[in-house]
């Protein structure tokens, strides 16, 4: 996390980095939509969500999968993200390296980041966050989150969840910047749709 964050309640924000803020009852039931803002200065590590199905299969029936989007608010120069599979990967290495173990980093699609961007981050689509950028998160509410590689950290309170990404990736699944908000057309942009939620901009 980095101080963006900080002006949003600087009388009673934490000392220190601010990574994220949630909008909206975090206690919500499940079913929802979360709304974060991400303020991201370095790497997040690699990760992959179920779909509805599967999480209720894996972790009982009232589960839900996480959908989310990303708009790009800001980005330093340079700054990507990844998700999907590289266009240089097969599908199969991605399946190799999820069930050995292997660094997955290098077969994943390296996307170059800029302000308005959007991103759509299906169930099953392998992704991450790079340093510098502040992003505008919209999710399902839910925490359904399985690490699959966090950069070399060995933390023990971030585990790596090997089997349950194997289960949950798309190997085959390959993405592109959705769309980009156009900051010179007034009016309203619908910047992304999915059974899940909606997105707009309006200008």
């Amino acid at each position: 996390g980095g101080d963006r964050l900080r002006a949003l309640a600087p009388d009673t924000a934490p000392s220190g980095p601010i990574g994220e803020a949630w909008f909206g009852d975090a206690d919500e039931l499940p079913g929802g939509v979360l709304v974060k803002l991400l303020d991201v200065q370095d790497r997040l590590s690699v990760q992959v969500h179920p779909d509805d199905g599967l999480a209720k299969v894996m972790h009982g029936a009232e589960a839900i999968g996480k959908h989310e989007a990303w708009v790009v608010l800001e980005a330093a120069p340079g700054a990507e993200l990844l998700l999907g599979r590289a266009p240089s990967a097969l599908g199969a290495d991605i399946a190799n390296a999820l069930a050995s173990g292997a660094d997955i980093t290098p077969l994943l699609a390296r996307h170059a980041a800029h302000r308005g961007d959007v991103f759509d981050v299906p169930t099953g689509c392998l992704h991450a966050l790079m340093p510098g950028l502040f992003i505008w998160e919209v999710q399902q509410r839910s925490d359904r989150t399985y690490r699959v590689a966090d950069w070399g950290r060995n933390d023990p309170s971030r585990p790596l969840h090997q089997a349950e990404a194997l289960r949950a990736t798309d190997v085959e699944h390959q993405a592109t910047r959705t769309t980009a908000i156009d900051w010179g057309k007034p009016g309203e942009q619908l910047l992304v749709a999915s059974p899940h939620f909606s997105a707009r901009a309006v200008i």
